[in-house]
């Protein structure tokens, strides 16, 4: 049996997994199910995620979803939270300047940092960005 696959989860995987609407919730989902079976772990996100998360579930949503979603990721025992300290802030902060010619977002250089701090390889995203920064990604990409 092989060892189950460590995952650092972005806003997005998250997001998509709480909207129905979202043009990626069933892929989400899969993620998901496939955490409760054990096929992932350990799965880690940050407070920056969260916070991001938060927000956007916020605009998109609305205050009440994004309280309960924030309150079910965080009450869950399938999450790691990880804090950032200072040394991963300042690298996160190298990066961010660093990446010039890129449109990444700084919470997605602060998980890409935490990631290779915690020797994760896989992001559970959907946008190309963790690409880009040398990660695979969750779900495998089609095409």
């Amino acid at each position: 049996m092989s060892r189950p696959l460590p995952i650092f989860v972005d806003t997005g995987g998250l997001y998509a997994g709480f909207d129905e609407d979202d043009v990626n919730h069933d892929a989400a989902d899969a993620v998901f199910d496939g955490m409760e079976a054990g096929e992932y772990g350990p799965v880690f996100t940050s407070r920056y995620v969260l916070s991001e998360f938060a927000t956007l579930m916020l605009y998109q949503i609305g205050q009440p979803a994004a309280v309960d979603a924030l309150t079910t990721v965080r009450e869950s025992q399938t999450f790691n939270i990880l804090p950032v300290g200072k040394q991963t802030f300042d690298t996160a902060c190298e990066e961010f300047e660093r990446y010039d010619d890129q449109q990444i977002s700084f919470v997605d250089h602060m998980s890409a940092v935490l990631a290779r701090e915690h020797e994760i390889e896989h992001m559970f995203a959907f946008e190309s960005d963790f690409r880009t920064l040398g990660f695979e990604r969750i779900p495998v990409e089609q095409g």
